[in-house]
């Protein structure tokens, strides 16, 4: 008797999150056998197909993951310099340079944002950005 067809978008599912999570957590969640997963691994070295639903999911998953991180820590980085410039107290040469240093940076900030923000949403759909 045949067995069933590996389902290859679901075995990529569980080898990410086996590399993000770990072997147990990703067995748990897909409802696999260690074993299963370790032979999902292995034949990522000969089937072409799995091994393409892991590369793109990887990297969607991987380029995600940081522009997430990277959201949070930009808008971290945003209070706090807000929070600076209310401090100030007075209008000496110091703190208009450093409230002038801080917009600039608040500036390289919003286009680096959305500079890569750009690859996001569109990561794999094969146009060049």
């Amino acid at each position: 008797m045949a067995s069933p067809k590996r389902d290859n978008a679901k075995a990529a599912r569980a080898l990410v999150d086996a590399a993000l999570q770990g072997d147990a957590q990703a067995c748990t969640t897909h409802g696999i056998a260690l074993r299963t997963l370790q032979n999902y691994r292995k034949l990522l070295e000969t089937d072409e197909e799995l091994a393409q639903f892991y590369a793109e999911l990887s990297r969607s998953v991987t380029t995600q993951n940081w522009a997430n991180e990277l959201n949070l820590t930009l808008t971290i980085a945003i209070r706090k310099q807000g929070e600076m410039i209310r401090g100030l107290e007075t209008n000496t040469a110091e703190n208009i340079s450093a409230v002038t240093g801080a917009i600039k940076t608040l500036s390289e900030i919003a286009i680096t944002r959305d500079v890569l923000g750009q690859g996001v949403d569109d990561v794999g759909d094969g146009d060049a950005d």
